[in-house]
Order: C-alpha cells, then structure tokens, then sequence
C-alpha cells in the first residue's frame, strides 16, 4: 500500500534457499518522481537503511560523481523496467553496510528525486490509514463479520477480537461499556476477485488518539490484535 509518498518494501534474497540479501524497490510511482528507464541513480547504504537519489540532468562532473559515491560506499546505478514496472535493484555486498537481513521490513519516504528506506522494528506490519483495510486482516484472523473491540490512547489505537463474538453480543456489549472500548464488525464486500474487509475506526477513536482521518498509520499485528501509531520518522532515521 502506499499512502502520502510513504510505503513499505522488504528486504528479500537472490535464490529461494540462499543466503545473499537482495532489495528489489518497485512502486508505480517511481517515474512520476524523475525514476524512469534509463535514469541514473546514486544509492548510498545507511545504517539501518539506504537513500537513492536521481542524478539523471544537469551532472557537472560525472567523474565527481563516481568518486564521491564510491568514497561513501555507493553505487550509480540505473532504473530498469520489467514486465511488472520500474525497478531500483540492490544486493549481496552492497547492502553489507546497511545491515539489512532477508525478511527485513523498511519503511519508505520519497519526493521527486529522493528516496529514502529505514528498516522498521520486527514483526508483522502493514500500512494503512484508518479505514483499515486489505487481505491481510484474513490472516490476523478479523475475517468478514468478525467481532472486535477497539481501544485508544494518545498516540496508539488497538483492535482486539473477540471469537464467536456474533453469539456473544450480548456479554460483549457489557464487557465494552465497562471498559469504555467501541464493539465493531469486520465489514466487508463482494468484488470480482473475492472478498475485500474492513474495519472504519470510529471518529471518537481518532480523537482520543490524536489521528486524523488522513493520517498514515503502520498496523503491527498477529492472530487476533492489531495495533496503529503513526510511524516516528524521526526515530527511524529519516
């Protein structure tokens, strides 16, 4: 998903039973900021994360360039374009600095010209904004018409689920007032490929959270709980 010039992309390997990790950064948006087939690019790895940057007009010195990317342990590089679309592609020995390990999880910031990759804290993570919504949800078990409460606090919302939470409305409906929680449904809707759910957080959530209805949030979940915050750009690095 990608919200507000910000996305999320893994850190993956070169052969499925290998060793040797590999980044692949595909996004629809890249030729819209200046990354087109062709296009020259300078990635510098980070610790923890990388920058590519376009360097595609105006070069004084291409020479410069190459010796000031090499001194800081990059590469140039060039965009190409696959069947699926524009690719920034990095692996093996350049990633080395950065630190990154397959099944690593970045968080993505970009502008026209500029983007920047940090790796996010362990465990499973999608973004969203508060109308949560993607297949995923099936596999943190809030599948269509499950039953859930919700929970906020400044800065953090949590969604809980409660099992055969429809035959137990009535108990749940107590247990919801006395905790001061809101009780939702997993909506949901039919569409040529399946079935898409989601969960719209109630207004007075956000409140309490201090989120916006625009706001990006990142979704950290496993079987049966999600949590939102909003992504602290500023501890990640960026």
């Amino acid at each position: 998903m990608d919200v507000n010039g910000v996305c999320l992309a893994n850190i993956t390997r070169i052969k499925r039973n290998g060793s040797d990790p590999r980044l692949v950064f595909s996004n629809k948006c890249l030729p819209r900021m200046g990354f087109t087939s062709g296009a020259l690019v300078q990635y510098l790895p980070e610790n923890g994360g990388m920058t590519f940057t376009l360097f595609n007009e105006n070069i004084p010195s291409y020479s410069d360039l190459y010796h000031d990317t090499k001194a800081k342990n990059g590469t140039l590089m060039q965009v190409y374009c696959r069947r699926d679309g524009w690719q920034l592609c990095v692996c093996s020995a350049a990633l080395g600095p950065t630190g990154l390990q397959y099944g690593d999880s970045l968080i993505v910031r970009y502008e026209y010209g500029f983007i920047r990759l940090r790796k996010l804290p362990k465990g499973a993570v999608q973004l969203v904004t508060p109308h949560v919504v993607g297949k995923w949800l099936t596999v943190a078990g809030f599948v269509p018409d499950a039953v859930l409460t919700v929970a906020a606090q400044l800065g953090t919302i949590t969604c809980t689920l409660h099992e055969n939470g429809i035959e137990r409305t009535a108990e749940l409906v107590k247990y919801a007032r006395a905790n001061k929680l809101q009780l939702l449904q997993v909506q949901h809707s039919k569409y040529k490929h399946g079935v898409l759910q989601w969960i719209d957080l109630p207004k007075s959530c956000l409140d309490i959270a201090g989120f916006t209805p625009d706001d990006t949030l990142l979704a950290t979940y496993e079987h049966g709980f999600i949590q939102l915050q909003k992504p602290d750009f500023v501890g990640l690095g960026f």
